[in-house]
């Protein structure tokens, strides 16, 4: 066996410019933070801290193999089924932390605001972005712990319907500890006790991360109110967001989006008081839309006036 080399020559510390490029715009675009970077890659966190600032001291070129092998996985997927309609706001910016902090750490989180804050689209973006994160929405018919273990089943490929719920959450947990991953249920308001419990046993068997998307009604289940069995499901949150509202920096962002020659302020201050009633980020932007159309179509003209009368013609 031929002892470990001990020096590095110049070659083998020659940065490869294409491949440093690839990685910091990998990094910017998937919004990954270092650590998840490096444990994907299967290197150190110092790793690639150092390599990024170009002060790597070990043989680059071995390290650079590495992250092209990981990026010609990856760059395809985020490129795949863009969210268009994706924008970095306020309320995105809470919902992607309680994201990334359970991927990272597989740790179990939830945020919650009224409807039509953009948590499901930042949800979906994360997903574009890291396209091993389990999504599940919970609804009125979806809530039971059976429907909801058997989603999660089909979603790590275990199981069958045949099979007991028992031996699918067996599965399910196997599947998990050999591969942990993030997963994301949306509306999680509509979930039974029932289905807090079946999830709270997968994460304490597994620790992978966890996080809840829903409606301030959420929180009121979860603080145990009405049924001290709660408090064992609130105690494992260890990150928690509430989106408060839609800030004025956040409608110029949407609206410069949608309309990129700009609005007037007038237009803004308008739009700005229609997104602060709950859950009106929704309607602000299918306002904003609606208006941009007659705009571009019948030659209306944008100002104020037609954001009024569109906004009483349609009870938005």
């Amino acid at each position: 066996m031929l002892p470990e080399r001990i020096f590095i020559t110049e070659l083998e510390r020659r940065y490869n410019e294409g491949v440093l490029r690839r990685l910091t715009r990998w990094k910017e675009e998937s919004g990954n933070s270092l650590r998840k970077l490096a444990a994907a890659i299967g290197v150190s966190y110092t790793s690639i801290g150092d390599y990024l600032n170009q002060k790597y001291k070990a043989n680059v070129r071995v390290l650079e193999d590495k992250i092209t092998t990981f990026l010609d996985s990856k760059e395809d997927n985020l490129q795949r089924s863009k969210n268009p309609e994706f924008r970095w706001i306020s309320s995105s910016e809470l919902v992607w932390e309680v994201l990334q902090t359970c991927d990272e750490g597989g740790e179990m989180g939830a945020a919650v605001g009224p409807s039509g804050m953009s948590k499901t689209k930042t949800k979906e973006e994360y997903g574009r972005k890291n396209p091993e994160t389990i999504l599940l929405t919970a609804s009125p018919t979806r809530r039971g712990f059976s429907r909801i273990l058997k989603a999660l089943a089909n979603s790590v490929a275990v199981g069958n319907s045949n099979m007991a719920p028992d031996d699918i959450l067996r599965s399910v947990i196997n599947k998990l500890k050999s591969f942990r991953r993030l997963v994301v249920i949306d509306e999680a308001q509509f979930l039974k006790w029932e289905s807090f419990e079946v999830i709270r046993n997968i994460y304490d068997a597994t620790h992978s991360g966890f996080v809840y998307l829903g409606t301030p009604r959420l929180y009121s289940q979860m603080r145990g109110d009405w049924r001290y069995d709660w408090d064992q499901i609130a105690s494992r949150l260890t990150i928690r967001r509430t989106i408060q509202g839609i800030t004025y920096k956040d409608v110029k962002i949407i609206s410069d989006f949608i309309y990129h020659p700009g609005l007037s302020k007038s237009c803004i201050d308008f739009l700005y008081h229609v997104a602060q009633e709950p859950g009106h980020l929704r309607v602000m932007t299918d306002l904003l839309k609606k208006a941009v159309k007659f705009h571009e179509v019948y030659d209306a003209k944008l100002d104020i006036n037609l954001f009024k009368e569109l906004k009483n013609m349609n009870d938005f």
